[in-house]
């Protein structure tokens, strides 16, 4: 029978941390330091402290990462390149908490030592800074040597990895499966879990025959747990399997599992059921942290700001890579966009206007796509009561897409006007609304290049770029479906490939996402209405045949075409669908697209 539950073997450092004879205390200003003995104090200290001064005005000094509770700088030194992690108590909150709990600068360097001791790579520390005011402890500093040649695990996944032949990308993702199986399991066996498990705090470095070395940094979010059952440890590779889980394959995750319940010294469970248990956590961890993500162009944080302008009768969000000052612009005036010289009208109907110009974004002139929703109805603003605009609808969607890494354009602003009191019943109410995006370049619709390019090529290269195509569209709907989002209107000319279209691998990305809606779990009629629209918007496509929509399906399934799916009563329910909107357009006179 299986134990779930185990002691503690964690080991315990022989030696204590911050205190003599191995370190040295001293006074600056009111920061308390404790140095180890191999370092001067002058190295790293001044008259009025550490000497961050110092070192930026020589250049030595590098900013990291920056935030409201740490700063974490880089500083070249003569011993050696350090890290200066300085904890910071902005609120209430996190100062009562440095009074009742230790600083997080002594609770990095302790726990350090006992990764150390676990035979876990980890940051070796220097010096620790504890400001102290009336005994209550309040900013802290922890200084620790720079691990040479190593770089974040996520980093190193996403740029470096990327440059590599395919057959040292195998060789290493191999290796780098093994290695965290190994590091997780020894974390896990000594009672160890850490609270912000991704790649982001495991810093990676390459040996010569290409066998990864990692190390653990961010151990404040290390926690022991005096009994780590099954359960738990399940729950913690789940956490470290999300940022996997949208990255890599499942035969890089399962060889991971298996060397970690291999490297564990309890008796393991049955991987396979401990396999879908992972999954199914970081499924349920996944929904949680992408709805979390989503809310995020709701209001003012550290990605968008919402503002009003009150003379113009007009309120706004807006990310934060466009330039304040054109924000301010667009709500005083939203149609000036549309009116200044150099733009290009795309579309202007009853319902919508579509232009390119350009604007100000991260400082520099970049084109995008400014799109005014029109008031259709004298209804439409009292319909807001029970939905949402399109507009709204459409910057809601394009979060969920970023927050569940779908392709599609970057979001720059919303907009929406109310009327003035003595013009309008609903006065209060959004009448016109806007939205900017950012336009993709090089990239054409894929219905424009069906349409144009396409044509003009030969039989054999049409069939090519059809199987091209075909692959690239099941892999973005299967990955649209998978992750709880449905696009009613999931058409050619709603869908970008963005680049060469006569790539191998076709880049493909959405757009115009009014139709796009949130649901878990998707159910089976939404992709069946998605894939019948889809189809019948590539029913002319020349030279697409009965046969590649199988090919399609096959891809897009979860299982292919195995007795595991009833793909055939899938497919004649898509084409049924099909039929019936087919007669409902020409019942209508409206044309399908």
């Amino acid at each position: 029978m299986i134990s779930l539950f185990r002691k503690n073997r964690r080991p315990q450092p022989s030696e204590r941390l911050f205190e003599p004879p191995c370190w040295s205390w001293v006074q600056t200003g009111d920061v308390g330091w404790w140095l180890r003995s191999d370092w001067q104090q002058e190295a790293l200290l001044g008259p009025k402290g550490l000497r961050l001064g110092e070192w930026q005005e020589k250049g030595r000094l590098t900013v990291v990462k920056t935030g409201p509770h740490r700063v974490v700088y880089r500083a070249e030194l003569e011993g050696g390149a350090v890290y200066v992690k300085h904890f910071l108590v902005p609120g209430i909150r996190s100062k009562v908490r440095q009074w009742f709990r230790r600083g997080k600068g002594r609770n990095e360097g302790k726990r350090a030592r006992f990764l150390a001791a676990i035979g876990v790579p980890t940051i070796t520390p220097v010096a620790l800074g504890e400001q102290r005011r009336r005994f209550f402890l309040l900013e802290n500093y922890l200084i620790t040597h720079a691990i040479p040649e190593s770089v974040a695990l996520d980093e190193f996944l996403e740029r470096r990895f990327q440059e590599w032949p395919e057959e040292r990308q195998a060789r290493v993702r191999q290796n780098l499966a093994r290695a965290l199986g190994v590091l997780t399991a020894r974390l896990h066996d000594a009672g160890f879990v850490h609270k912000d498990f991704h790649p982001g705090n495991i810093l990676v470095r390459l040996l010569d025959d290409d066998q990864p070395e990692l190390s653990m940094i961010d151990l404040d979010a290390l926690r022991v747990c005096p009994v780590l059952s099954w359960p738990s440890a399940l729950l913690n590779l789940a956490l470290l399997n999300h940022y996997f889980w949208l990255r890599c394959g499942r035969t890089d995750r399962y060889r991971f599992l298996l060397t970690y319940l291999q490297a564990r010294a309890e008796q393991a469970p049955d991987p396979h059921e401990f396999a879908s248990g992972i999954e199914e956590a970081t499924r349920s961890w996944a929904e949680r942290l992408w709805r979390r993500w989503g809310r995020r162009c709701q209001k003012t944080n550290k990605y968008f700001v919402r503002r009003r302008d009150r003379n113009a009768r007009t309120w706004g969000v807006a990310s934060r890579d466009l330039d304040r000052a054109v924000f301010r612009e667009l709500l005083a005036d939203p149609d000036a966009p549309i009116r200044q010289a150099g733009t290009i009208v795309l579309k202007d109907s009853r319902t919508t206007t579509v232009t390119e110009t350009t604007l100000m974004v991260d400082g520099r002139p970049t084109r995008v796509i400014y799109k005014r929703f029109n008031q259709k109805k004298g209804l439409d603003p009292f319909l807001t009561f029970f939905r949402p605009s399109r507009a709204w609808q459409s910057w809601q969607a394009a979060q969920h897409l970023v927050s569940r890494a779908i392709p599609t354009p970057r979001n720059l602003a919303f907009i929406a006007r109310t009327r003035p009191f003595a013009r309008d019943l609903f006065w209060y109410l959004p009448h016109e609304t806007y939205l900017v995006t950012i336009k993709e370049e090089p990239a054409t619709t894929l219905g424009d290049y069906l349409r144009t390019t396409f044509l003009t090529l030969s039989p054999e290269d049409q069939r090519v770029q059809i199987q091209n195509l075909c692959l690239a569209l099941a892999r973005l709907i299967r990955t649209l479906h998978e992750r709880s989002l449905s696009d009613r209107d999931l058409k050619a000319s709603n869908i970008l490939i963005l680049g060469n279209p006569f790539a191998h691998d076709v880049q493909l990305s959405l757009i115009d996402l009014v139709g796009v809606r949130l649901w878990h779990p998707l159910p089976d009629h939404r992709r069946v209405q998605n894939l019948a629209r889809l189809s019948l918007s590539l029913a002319d496509v020349p030279g697409r045949t009965r046969t590649d929509a199988l090919r399609f399906l096959r891809i897009y399934l979860p299982w292919g075409l195995s007795p595991y799916n009833d793909w055939k009563s899938f497919w004649r329910a898509v084409e049924a669908r099909g039929r019936e909107k087919r007669a409902r357009n020409l019942r209508h006179n409206r044309a399908l697209s």
